[in-house]
């Protein structure tokens, strides 16, 4: 009897030791990539292919664009400073430290206040955040040069992201810049910009500035 009632208690357990299990495991859907589109201040989440969920952004400022191409998540972190809100998805760009994440200042989200990362509300980024792995794909769509209707930084030796990167793209097809661009403007790229304003007739520092990036057909 004693043996009896014991493997009706278990057998009764067992489902909600299961269920308790199972809300422990973090599943997350196979297949997901980012799409962070500037024009819309949207990120769209994609489930193999499809939309998924989608969720309003702020992003980069004018002086500060959020660098556009193809990246991927390479850190996940839950308690960020607190600037960064309560979850910090890091992104592998090479212009410095860009990364997803919540804010202390929601009032922000749908505009370009950013110094470059991609900002959300933190209940959207704790959400993102559970359906996300490293490695998922995070494509950025826009103008490299930042908010669309702003007029381009100024550009100078020391700085990098992907308006430099542009800036060095046309320099090559120009015949000024001799390696493949990598947005970075070093010693190289000073003296391509230096040759194309004197070839110009433009004086003055060595400076990306309206009248260089009209001449090079922005």
């Amino acid at each position: 009897m004693h043996k009896l009632l014991l493997t009706i208690f278990i057998a009764a357990t067992l489902p909600l030791a299961q269920a308790k299990a199972d809300q422990s495991v973090r599943i997350v859907p196979e297949k997901m990539s980012i799409i962070i589109d500037m024009d819309k201040l949207t990120l769209t989440l994609f489930n193999g292919g499809e939309p998924y969920r989608q969720y309003q952004v702020a992003m980069g400022r004018y002086e500060s664009p959020t660098p556009v191409g193809n990246w991927e998540v390479i850190s996940m972190e839950t308690n960020p400073p607190a600037v960064m809100g309560t979850r910090w998805l890091g992104l592998n760009i090479p212009y410095g430290n860009y990364g997803i994440h919540g804010t202390n200042a929601p009032h922000s989200i749908g505009s370009f206040a950013s110094h470059g990362c991609i900002r959300m509300f933190n209940s959207d980024v704790e959400e993102l955040f559970t359906l996300v792995t490293v490695g998922t794909p995070v494509t950025i769509i826009g103008t490299p040069f930042g908010a669309p209707g702003t007029p381009p930084s100024v550009l100078k030796y020391g700085d990098k992201g992907p308006d430099v990167l542009e800036v060095q793209r046309s320099l090559k097809r120009l015949g000024y810049l001799q390696w493949t661009p990598d947005g970075f403007w070093g010693n190289g790229t000073e003296r391509a910009v230096k040759k194309f304003r004197e070839d110009n007739g433009l004086k003055g520092s060595v400076i990306v500035d309206e009248q260089v990036y009209k001449l090079l057909g922005f």
